[in-house]
């Protein structure tokens, strides 16, 4: 089931979750509409739509003159758990019973990463499917300089989940003090893990472009230490072996557009035979490289195709829309709290397996055919 979730709604989850995590301290004023706006790369009218569900949520207030206000600590209040206890479903946000804590690394860069598409999209379902629970659901960054034992004592949380390459320090704490923890788009043998189908996901890719005529390919992944890296790459490797195709340039990234433009760039300036697809790991990495495309005269994709992974909002609206795998973001975060669920009302985690969740191809128009004078292309 595609994810349908409009850009002000993006921009809303991702201004919530650092409000919600502390980012945004209760009384601090908001970056301005404009600044919000660049940093999302939207309108101001998406931004003032988004500004006014927090207002409606009572998180800010609009202050005439001055600029929007962050009321952190009423919300707080009206999300406390509940020591009456009761049902588990369907409650209201002032009679919250209990609290989810999610957790995930910063990026490399030491921004948000919640900011990044496919993890506000994960939080926005998570948040969500733990309200209709009864739970609170709280984001933090986490990595292994970060004191979670002292995290865990200011914070009681009924349940954990874990996004990504946690530390594994972390995710030990947690159960050592028997805290119900699942794990999200990465593999860990001691906790119910949850994962989209990356290898499928990317045989159908490739297979797909393998049957445009696409024999040359240049591969941008991400960050090697990650599962979704090494899966990703795992299977294009088997795709293209099987058609008889080697990759002739791969190149490492970090997930984010800029540095995938950077790389894009500089590959696309410098090699002696231009490929005819390249294949981004993530849809940031894509459209970091359809911009590189663009500013060295390539046509996409006439001159060259440029796909993607994940199917976030953003790829549907870069020029051209990316071809891309859905990979069902809103079915990984429902299957998550679904299990860290059993787990904290049945004591036990169940299964240790994994679980993955199906993926597909969406084409759209930066995919199409090689253009017939492949022979001894370069740019210059």
């Amino acid at each position: 089931m595609a994810n349908n979730k409009l850009l002000y709604e993006i921009v809303y989850d991702s201004i919530r979750a650092k409000i919600l995590s502390g980012s945004y301290m209760d009384g601090q004023l908001l970056p301005s509409e404009r600044e919000i706006g660049e940093q999302h790369q939207v309108d101001r009218t998406t931004v003032r739509k988004a500004l006014k569900m927090l207002v409606d949520e009572n998180l800010v207030v609009k202050l005439a003159g001055i600029g929007t206000k962050v009321t952190r600590t009423a919300r707080l209040k009206e999300t406390r758990p509940d020591p009456s206890g009761g049902s588990t479903t369907g409650k209201p946000r002032g009679m919250m019973q209990g609290s989810i804590g999610f957790f995930l690394p910063p990026s490399v860069h030491r921004t948000d990463r919640i900011s990044q598409p496919f993890y506000s999209t994960l939080f926005y379902h998570t948040e969500r499917a733990c309200r209709e629970n009864g739970y609170a659901c709280y984001y933090s960054t986490l990595d292994e300089l970060d004191d979670f034992e002292e995290i865990l004592r200011r914070q009681h949380f009924d349940g954990i989940m874990f996004v990504s390459n946690s530390p594994e320090t972390c995710i030990r704490k947690a159960l050592d003090e028997h805290i119900p923890a699942v794990l999200v788009n990465e593999y860990n043998p001691n906790l119910p893990s949850y994962l989209p189908d990356n290898i499928n996901g990317m045989i159908s890719m490739c297979d797909y472009l393998v049957g445009l005529g696409h024999r040359r390919f240049a591969l941008i992944t991400g960050i090697s230490t990650y599962l979704t890296s090494r899966e990703r790459l795992i299977g294009c490797s088997y795709a293209l072996s099987k058609h008889g195709i080697e990759p002739p340039y791969v190149a490492s990234c970090d997930w984010e557009p800029d540095t995938a433009y950077r790389i894009s760039k500089e590959l696309l300036s410098t090699v002696e035979e231009l490929p005819t697809a390249i294949v981004g790991f993530n849809d940031n990495i894509a459209i970091g490289c359809l911009r590189a495309a663009s500013e060295l005269g390539l046509r996409v994709p006439q001159d060259i195709t440029i796909v993607g992974f994940d199917d976030v909002e953003q790829s549907r609206y870069s020029i051209p829309a990316v071809t891309t795998v859905h990979i069902g973001i809103t079915e990984l975060a429902q299957a998550a709290v679904q299990g860290l669920f059993f787990q904290m009302h049945h004591g036990s985690p169940g299964s240790l397996t994994r679980s993955y969740v199906p993926s597909s191809l969406v084409i759209r128009g930066s995919s199409g055919p090689p253009p017939e004078d492949t022979m001894d292309r370069t740019y210059r």
